[in-house]
């Protein structure tokens, strides 16, 4: 019944596109039925997925990327601009997911590896990666034209943003799988500390870059600003924590609900202001499941009940994102890319484990978990294109295309880890 939904679904819509002009020209009715073709094809797709032994989310990316703008079409990018709410939604829950697996304890236990394995990942990677694609375009040119310098500022923000991961597909992965361990701890830990150097590096890396390229001293302002913006995030989510913690101990009422709201305000927050959404949510969810431990239990279940629905519609529409056009044209740079970002992983997770202590899953499979790449890659390689003239284009579409293969690649790799760890369908502590 499902499939039957959906055929008639795509088939109204692409005709509707094809043929018409009043779904087209209704910017809510077209975004409500490209709606209701993410929802019932990216279930579909998720279940389709599972059978052949893949995590749904590799599902509603395909799914999303079949149905957008890209290939056939059943979504739009205006439908897209009109449906983002659901990703500040889908991103505010990921977050709070994040934060409330974050314990007091994970971080005792897990201090050393995370601190070993944040530093290699955060300076080895961005080293072993620029140094290998300086070495590749002086024998394959991928900017002919470019001068020397800004040969190194591709290299540079393309070590950069080599470091940086998806969290939000290694937390949904986590969440499906309801998988608990070393491994996933740690990986967890590490995902989310890169994800708060991470800007501070590319603002850095952008700076320097800025000063190679045009003279002058770095902008120091900017990164500032970023230290400003990082910690007033937190503090602000602090608060939101402590309320959401206090609301479900004394009212404990609608719980799911009151987890959704507070994911929106923080969403519709950072749209208002100049805090950051993302770092809000993860340090509500810090604060409520580390300051109010009894009913941690509830506010990690609530958000369980929230999320899947909305992973579905977010994943999907990052598939939607996702251009194959321009792989197609830079694969052989971008496949590159893929490849030496992948051994930088390797290298700088299975040795610095083995040193830090770490089990053998974690030495073994943990590299898996920081290969997908989406929402935070996409928008640095925005930023690079937008305030770095010429040689930010080409940098921004070699990303696209690398993320491409990591998005899809990514998710695979790290369901593949949590079961060969044996890490999945653990109950939560």
């Amino acid at each position: 019944m499902r499939l039957f939904l959906f055929a008639v679904l795509a088939a109204f819509s692409w005709a509707a596109r094809q043929l018409g002009d009043a779904v087209v020209n209704d910017p809510v009715g077209s975004a409500l039925l490209s709606l209701g073709c993410l929802i019932i094809g990216g279930v579909l797709a998720g279940e389709f997925a599972v059978r052949f032994r893949a995590p749904r989310i590799t599902g509603y990316l395909v799914l999303g990327l079949l149905a957008g703008p890209h290939a056939l079409g059943l979504e739009t990018a205006r439908d897209a601009e009109l449906l983002r709410p659901f990703e500040g939604l889908a991103l505010g829950l990921i977050a709070l997911t994040a934060g409330g697996e974050f314990r007091l304890e994970v971080i005792r236990r897990r201090l050393r590896p995370l601190a070993v394995l944040t530093g290699a990942h955060t300076f080895g990677i961005l080293i072993f990666v620029a140094g290998a694609l300086w070495v590749f375009f002086r024998l394959v040119p991928f900017l002919p034209s470019a001068t020397p310098a800004e040969t190194v500022v591709a290299v540079a923000l393309l070590g950069v943003i080599a470091v940086a991961v998806s969290p939000s597909t290694t937390i949904a992965l986590i969440a499906e799988l309801r998988a608990r361990g070393e491994m996933v701890e740690t990986v967890l830990a590490v995902t989310i500390v890169k994800d708060l150097i991470i800007l501070l590096l590319f603002t850095l890396v952008t700076a320097l870059s800025m000063s190679l390229l045009h003279g002058g001293a770095p902008v120091l302002g900017d990164l500032i600003h970023v230290v400003v913006e990082i910690v007033g995030s937190l503090l602000v989510g602090a608060v939101f924590g402590a309320m959401l913690g206090l609301y479900i101990t004394k009212v404990n009422r609608l719980v799911p609900l009151t987890v959704l709201a507070l994911a929106l305000a923080s969403a519709e927050l950072a749209q208002q202001s100049w805090v950051e959404h993302l770092l809000v949510c993860m340090a509500a969810g810090f604060v409520a499941r580390n300051l109010y431990p009894n009913a941690a239990g509830r506010f990690l279940d609530a958000l369980e009940q929230s999320s899947t629905p909305i992973y579905v519609v977010f994943f999907a529409l990052i598939g939607a994102g996702l251009d194959i056009g321009v792989f197609a044209v830079l694969w052989l740079p971008a496949l590159v890319y893929v490849l030496v970002r992948g051994l930088g992983v390797w290298l700088m997770t299975g040795f610095p484990a083995s040193a830090a202590g770490s089990g053998r899953s974690m030495v073994r499979y943990g590299w898996m978990g920081f290969v997908a790449q989406a929402g935070l890659s996409l928008g640095l390689a925005a930023r690079i294109q937008r305030e770095i003239p010429g040689v930010g284009e080409a940098v921004a579409a070699l990303v696209v295309a690398a993320v491409v293969v990591n998005q899809l690649v990514g998710p695979v790799l790290w369901e593949r880890a949590i079961l060969a760890a044996g890490e999945q369908g653990r109950e939560r502590k």
